[in-house]
């Protein structure tokens, strides 16, 4: 069983390949886009309803999440929500990745309103302990590495309040029966403290969710888009995912020089921070909700996706999402998410199918008085129907886009006058690169005419 790594993408691409810590460095990506100022409410904030949560009123006693990944450099971002670094080598706990991957996925979670760099998930609400399971020097860990991390966080559990785990770093190792069931006992063990684990479900283009994430007891985490709601093309999926969260088109920055980026960094493993930011922020208003109760929470939400001002109300805690809504600055025009691919159009999780390709639609098409008939039949749940035509004469011969059909119909009327043919494919509102081959239907008057001309009557 192959481990492929999780992470952001970067541009780096080439360097490392499968050797490689992250996705981040496995998969190219767009470089950054010209620096602006550290705003206020970030893309992920609009899409995943968590602004309100840098603005709301501090909890009265912090929880902590326990960050295992690469460490943590210290930075006007990282220094006061990162409260210990430690390192299962014993060494120091500086992030000793070339992308400083844990540094990042640090400020990712808690980076405060400071003018400088970025703003996190939950500035006010968490306090992050690093744990570092890399070794200075080397560009890949052994799986069992996920169990001493978590054995470490466990260790400082008491001392910070730790009541969330994050693994969002992969392993290109696989695992022997023995290191996958020291991690499985480790991830059980946490659980059994009041500690949840939450992972990346990995970034290998559509693959299935790998693994810690695919263990049962583990929040496994998807990426999604900010802008559209639909699947990060890179972000893993299908069974045992059980939550998305923002994972590109994010708005970050460099963790040396804090120099705002946008959608440079992306992965699972930066969905992965958000969520598990969020959980966290709710063990600290809410300190004996269980992992289970609080993990229900947060995956209430329509379609899986990530909603943290409903994750709150679901947990009893409108009140904290209305005090930050009202210190909250006003949403920038035109930023909001809109459209087809929308969270809330998009079917849930647990009836995706998403590892196997579309086959041709099976379509009928008939004339009904004035209008043509489509009548669909074993379409996928989860499929959306892209539907074009072909004018008549008079008009340009190409095809023209008609409409794209979401929700659950098997039947669908369209107007007659100007169309000589009608083609429609399947599309995956998560993943648009996942669509079936056109299928073509002319009009049945078409047809008709076509055959007397053959024969001639």
């Amino acid at each position: 069983m192959s481990i492929p790594v999780e992470g952001s993408r970067r541009a780096w691409a080439g360097l490392y390949l499968r050797m490689c810590l992250v996705a981040a460095l496995c998969a190219p990506t767009l470089l950054p886009a010209s620096a602006r100022a550290e705003s206020d409410v970030t893309a992920q904030a609009l899409a995943d309803n968590g602004g309100f949560l840098a603005y709301a009123p501090a909890p009265a006693h912090l929880a902590g999440m326990c960050l295992v990944d690469t460490g943590v450099d210290e930075n006007p971002d990282t220094e006061g929500v990162v409260v210990d670094r430690a390192a299962i080598d014993g060494g120091p706990g500086a992030d000793v990745s070339p992308t400083l991957h844990g540094t990042l996925l640090a400020m990712m979670a808690g980076a405060p309103a400071n003018g400088w760099g970025m703003l996190g998930v939950a500035p006010h609400a968490i306090q992050i302990v690093s744990v570092r399971i890399l070794e200075p020097g080397k560009t890949t860990f052994p799986f069992s590495s996920y169990a001493a991390g978590i054995t470490e966080c466990l260790q400082l559990r008491q001392k910070y309040n730790i009541r969330v785990i994050n693994l969002s770093l992969g392993t290109a190792e696989t695992p022997t029966g023995e290191s996958y069931e020291a991690v499985k006992n480790a991830v059980d063990r946490a659980t059994n403290y009041g500690v949840a684990v939450v992972a990346a479900a990995g970034n290998d283009d559509a693959g299935p969710v790998e693994y810690p994430a695919a263990y049962p007891s583990v929040l496994s985490v998807g990426a999604t888009d900010t802008q559209g709601g639909s699947f990060c093309s890179f972000s893993n999926r299908g069974e045992g995912l059980r939550l998305l969260a923002p994972g590109c088109d994010l708005e970050a920055a460099e963790p040396t020089s804090g120099v705002p980026t946008y959608n440079y960094w992306q992965g699972t493993s930066e969905a992965s921070a958000i969520a598990a930011a969020a959980l966290d922020a709710l063990d600290s208003y809410q300190p004996g909700l269980s992992p289970q109760a609080g993990e229900t929470d947060l995956t209430a939400a329509a379609s899986g996706v990530l909603d943290i001002a409903q994750s709150f109300r679901n947990a009893g805690l409108a009140a904290i999402v209305s005090a930050g809504e009202a210190a909250e600055p006003a949403t920038p025009q035109g930023t909001a998410s809109t459209g087809a691919g929308s969270p809330q159009q998009m079917p849930p999780l647990s009836t995706m199918s998403l590892t196997r390709p579309f086959a041709r639609p099976r379509a009928r098409l008939r004339r009904a008085k004035h209008r043509l008939v489509l009548t669909l039949t074993g379409r996928p749940p989860e499929a959306s129907v892209e539907v074009r035509y072909l004018p008549g004469r008079g008009h340009p011969r190409r095809w023209r886009p008609l409409r794209t059909l979401t929700g659950d119909f098997t039947t669908l009327a369209l107007p007659t006058a100007g169309v000589t043919a009608v083609s429609l494919r399947y599309i995956d509102p998560y993943d648009f690169a996942r669509a079936s081959p056109w299928s073509t239907l002319r009009l049945p008057a078409t047809i008709d005419a076509a055959r007397k001309a053959r024969h001639g009557r």
